[in-house]
């Protein structure tokens, strides 16, 4: 073995008893104005920042609005929707803050959140304290029923729980070992750790509100979970492992990773879709991944816990991908306190990107239009490269900057083209005989040939269409491609389009594009 093989085995090792001695415990309810100084016209969402903040995913829009109502900073969803888009309120990822939250829960400075502390560090984090049975701020919608359940969150839930809480400390590991041995993966399903959370609360006579709350909510178990989780995993910073998984989470556009090593970056690619059965019969789009709790599979429950959890894994089975269960591969460690469940601990980006299967994430399915909210379980397969870091032979992937260049121009090209904008669309392909263009019938080689092609075709009528499915991803700084899925207004077949864009004297430029049918 190599120096630098030793010194990054001890560096794993030293991570790994780090994150086996964090504590986790339930010590407080309290404002994220509170918690983390969070000021007035700012919110938090889960998942990377927004390439393009002006053009946040349907969901976290449409609960970032409800919070503006519940903040008293709009009067109704439009408003509160303008201020969001043209930038009076600011959205930033919570993980900046120490704060995850679920799905496409948005958290305002009043919203209460539940603090997990490590009790033998002091360490804190924060996460959504749950509102109880309900419309919920987390399935992404404007439903205005959603309004009265954060009123109760924020005044009687949380004026119960302040005082009763005062001086106590709820262990969390324990409570986590009992969903375990009743079949929770701690992730998709926290039953069996909820109910051990209510049997503690009525032995030390907890206020009747609180636990009337929690025998409605199977789920409440899930945000004390993930902010333990966050505390285990950030407490292995500072002890040289540099490609430990610290943060796993999706904005209903990207997922990004952040690794012990250097905390503060983001490895982002296209987020995917989840998968799974559905509650709802809608013709509707998972929204792609979304909110921060894939900690919880990135430290080795949820999705990477299913092979113990059998029942889960069992109802999940045709969703998964041949092979799923190798992915533990990729984790480091065995925590002493989840021995009896033969899990394994911690997830290695270095080890992630050379699995035949990529790390899953347990992740229940919303809408992406934000009109049906909720619509069944899922499973997210994560892509093999996220996990590729900076300098290992590719280039930077989706930096922020220059992802919401490209986006910018995709938006032009779209517009120009279902408007029949010829001038804007000559503008935005490359002047060079290099260019080409398959379309469903013809292919044009040269800039001259597509123009003219523009020019003979139908008027902007038949040009009309609805994208189903968007994905952009840029490479370093001058190269990108774009895909669509898109739909003609009264027809059910599915359009495909690639195109690759390429930084020409400092505009973007279509270099190459290529659109079809799809056949089923």
């Amino acid at each position: 073995m190599t120096d630098t093989g030793r010194q990054t085995d001890n560096s794993n090792q030293l991570a790994l008893e780090r994150l086996y001695a964090v504590r986790p415990a339930w010590t407080r309810v309290v404002t994220a104005a509170e918690a983390v100084g969070l000021e007035s016209q700012c919110l938090l969402h889960a998942g990377p920042p927004f390439a393009d903040p002006s053009q946040p995913s349907a969901p976290i829009l449409a609960s970032a609005a409800l919070c503006c109502i519940h903040e008293g900073w709009a009067e109704d969803v439009g408003s509160a929707r303008a201020m969001i888009l043209d930038g009076r309120v600011t959205l930033r990822p919570a993980q900046e803050y120490d704060v995850v939250t679920p799905l496409a829960a948005v958290v305002s400075p009043g919203t209460f959140l539940v603090e997990v502390s490590d009790l033998d560090s002091g360490a804190c984090c924060w996460s959504l304290l749950p509102s109880g049975a309900g419309p919920q701020i987390r399935f992404g919608t404007a439903d205005l029923a959603i309004l009265e359940r954060l009123q109760f969150r924020d005044q009687a839930l949380a004026g119960a729980l302040v005082p009763w809480l005062q001086g106590r400390s709820i262990e969390l590991i324990p409570l986590a070992q009992a969903g375990l041995r009743a079949g929770d993966d701690l992730h998709a399903q926290t039953a069996g750790a909820t109910n051990a959370l209510l049997q503690q609360l009525l032995a030390e006579h907890a206020p009747q509100v609180v636990t009337e709350v929690i025998e409605t909510a199977p789920l409440f178990f899930l945000t004390l979970w993930m902010a333990a989780c966050h505390l285990m995993l950030k407490a292995t910073v500072g002890t040289g492992a540099t490609s430990l998984v610290i943060g796993l989470a999706g904005n209903g556009q990207e997922v990004g990773v952040r690794l012990s090593g250097a905390p503060e970056k983001w490895l982002t690619r296209a987020a995917r879709r989840p998968n799974g059965p559905r509650l709802k019969e809608v013709e509707a789009l998972a929204a792609p991944m979304l909110g921060d709790s894939g900690v919880i599979d990135a430290a080795g429950f949820g999705a990477q816990a299913w092979g113990h959890a059998q029942g889960l894994r069992d109802l999940m089975s045709p969703w998964l991908p041949e092979g799923w269960a190798t992915a533990s591969d990729a984790m480091l460690g065995e925590h002493p306190d989840f021995s009896e469940f033969s899990l394994r601990i911690g997830l290695d980006a270095e080890l992630a990107q050379r699995q035949a299967s990529a790390p899953l994430v347990a992740l229940a399915m919303l809408d992406s239009q934000a009109e049906h909210g909720l619509l069944g379980r899922g499973v997210c397969l994560t892509d093999p490269a996220l996990y590729t870091q900076p300098g290992q032979g590719v280039p930077a992937v989706n930096r922020a900057n220059v992802l919401a260049e490209v986006n910018r121009a995709v938006d032009q090209y779209e517009q120009a083209l279902t408007g029949n904008d010829l001038a804007e669309l000559d503008r935005l392909f490359w002047d060079s005989p290099h260019t080409l263009r398959y379309g469903a019938g013809e292919h044009l080689y040269g800039y001259a040939a597509i123009a003219a092609f523009r020019r003979a075709r139908a008027d902007s009528g038949q040009l009309a269409r609805h994208i189903v499915e968007r994905s952009v991803t840029t490479f370093g700084d001058d190269f990108a491609v774009a895909n669509i899925v898109f739909q003609r207004p009264g027809s059910t077949r599915l359009g495909r389009q690639t195109q690759s864009w390429v930084c020409v004297e400092r505009e973007w430029r279509i270099v190459a594009a290529h659109v079809s049918w799809a056949t089923t």
